[in-house]
């Protein structure tokens, strides 16, 4: 309070008079004003002190950091947090009495040394029953052994007050609580053979990504983002050993990814991730989006994740850091409304459709039209349509199906390079052709593609470098909704799943039925039960929904002037297939 009241051990101001009567009622107010003073002066050394303290946060990563400094041979392992707890008990035993003869742990002690142990009182005992039964004021004045050497490890520098104190003696006891139950269960439950420690202080992130997709056995786009995000934190800050990789500085990595723009030339991406940030930093272009830095951090943290969990870190760094904004999804998808399906499929591509090869694209309008009808009809997803294979286009139980899943016959010449994936698990299901489909010629195409030898659905598919094939499909399609129906960014090929969804419960389809329809998880426990309904009922199910805005007179009468094996087989001689036979 001194320094705020001009300095000085006495507060003087003058009444300016000696009459008693005057001076009396000048007092009240002299006396009201130094209150003023004295409670700003207060307001002041509050809002300085708010500025000094530190969060329960930081006050456990600085005691984290700290004893992820401690070696395998100290006395203490792995119960490091005993260490200095040792010490502040041997100041207890002066002050307060402590019993002096208590046990430590030791470095690589045998089954027989930690079961002489048992019953005995161990290190950290005293100390936190000290801790649980007086008051802060009394334990605090017990700890320096600890506090100094954390507040000289505190990096930036944090300042010594007592709320610091507190903070950082709260984080300090929470890890002697944690290190005290490890340190009675080794004693009373000591294992039947040491392992060695599975610390591993050499380890690479390079390394450590490899070992991470041998286990998890990710998808190949989430390989491919996790080497980048990686391959930019190795540059950034050097090939470092994963065990001295700290909180901090998953922090600045994410601060420093934040600082990118939106888009780039071909150029920039290929500079060093330290030469990206330099250059754009300052500049006012739009950034990148909190989702994209997430899936950034969020490779790292997978990692760091795995290694922790693997017993190679002593402590997952990563947990805890966030993206702020992450996770929200800007544009949300809607259903198509009818006006616009009556739009869509009252186009060129559905009511011309012997000109489907007149135009050279990458995806041909001809496959560009069965994914449209496709999706629209079954509510399956671009990449589950797009990925069928013949075989899995099969009639069983006088039901012309495709089946969705994963699996690739041995049979099929050149299997091997026919990838298919799905979503979940929930997602590998049966869906029966409608039956405008099959008014329009679905089966006299699919017919045509065998005459021509062919495996997939759609020939003209390719895969991309993560072995999906609709990526340009995809963008065909949004294209071709934005030019015809609406430049909306919330219409996309996906929106025929949702629009399939309201057009069910239009139709009064049960809600597992239409699940099961969409490979959705049931919604209500009682859904969870039970494998589903038969192949006919999904069938009679699927027939009901009418997707009454669409024109399928129109779209079946055009249809049927297509010559479906001349179709094919030009489709076939363009994209230069070369049938299993040649």
């Amino acid at each position: 309070m001194r320094p705020e009241m001009g300095g000085s051990p006495v507060f003087k101001e003058s009444l300016g008079t000696r009459d008693p009567a005057e001076a009396a009622r000048l007092f009240v107010a002299a006396n009201a004003r130094l209150q003023v003073m004295m409670d700003e002066a207060e307001k002041r050394i509050l809002a300085a002190r708010s500025l000094d303290e530190i969060s329960a946060e930081r006050a456990g990563d600085i005691v984290s950091r700290y004893l992820a400094t401690y070696r395998p041979d100290n006395l203490f392992h792995p119960f490091y947090s005993l260490a200095r707890t040792f010490y502040a008990e041997e100041t207890c035993v002066r002050l307060h009495g402590f019993v002096a003869e208590r046990s430590t742990p030791m470095p690589m002690e045998d089954t027989d040394n930690l079961s002489f142990k048992r019953g005995r009182l161990l290190v950290g005992d005293q100390w936190l029953d000290f801790v649980r039964d007086r008051p802060r004021s009394v334990w605090i004045k017990a700890c320096d052994e600890i506090l100094v050497p954390l507040f000289r490890f505190a990096t930036p520098p944090v300042k010594r007050i007592p709320e610091n104190e507190f903070a950082l003696m709260d984080a300090w006891n929470v890890r002697v609580e944690e290190d005290s139950r490890r340190f009675h269960d080794a004693v009373n439950n000591p294992p039947r053979a040491r392992s060695r420690s599975r610390l591993d202080s050499g380890l690479r992130f390079g390394e450590l990504l490899d070992r991470w997709a041998e286990a998890r056995t990710p998808r190949p786009q989430t390989i491919h983002d996790t080497k980048v995000a990686i391959a930019d934190l190795v540059a950034f800050y050097g090939d470092i050993a994963v065990s001295s990789f700290t909180k901090d500085m998953l922090l600045d990595y994410r601060d420093a990814a934040r600082g990118l723009p939106l888009g780039m030339p071909r150029a920039d991406r290929e500079l060093p991730f330290p030469a990206r940030v330099e250059k754009y930093a300052g500049t006012k272009l739009n950034r990148v989006g909190a989702t994209t830095v997430k899936k950034r951090i969020g490779a790292v943290q997978a990692l760091l994740g795995f290694a922790s969990q693997e017993g190679w870190l002593e402590h997952n760094v990563g947990r805890g850091v966030t993206v702020e904004g992450a996770g929200r999804p800007k544009i949300r998808r809607r259903s198509f409304r009818s006006e616009e399906l009556t739009t869509l499929f009252g186009s060129e591509l559905f009511l011309h459709p012997t000109r489907l090869l007149d135009r050279r694209t990458k995806v041909s309008d001809l496959t560009l039209y069965w994914l449209f009808l496709f999706g629209v009809t079954s509510g399956a997803r671009i990449e589950e349509i797009g990925q069928a294979h013949l075989a899995d286009v099969v009639r069983r139980d006088g039901v012309l199906h495709i089946d969705i899943d994963d699996y690739v016959t041995d049979t099929e010449d050149g299997a091997g390079e026919l990838e298919k994936s799905v979503k979940n698990d929930g997602s590998r299901r049966v869906v029966p052709i409608h039956d405008r489909l099959l008014d329009i010629g679905f089966e006299r195409y699919v017919d045509a593609l065998r005459r021509a030898d062919q495996r997939q659905l759609f020939p003209d598919l390719t895969s991309n470098m993560f072995s999906k094939l609709t990526q340009e499909a995809s963008r065909r399609a949004g294209r071709y909704i934005d030019r015809v129906v609406a430049d909306d960014p919330r219409l996309v090929f996906h929106s025929f799943r949702h629009t399939f969804k309201d057009q069910g419960r239009e139709a009064e389809i049960q809600e597992r039925i239409l699940d099961q329809l969409c490979g959705h998880a049931p919604t209500s426990v009682g859904g969870k039960y039970g494998s589903g309904v038969g192949l006919p009922s999904l069938k009679r199910n699927l027939d009901r929904i009418v997707f009454a805005a669409i024109d399928w007179d129109a779209i079946t009468a055009a249809a049927a002037n297509v010559k479906w094996v001349d179709l094919v087989q030009k489709l076939v001689a363009r994209a230069k297939i070369t049938s299993p036979s040649d």
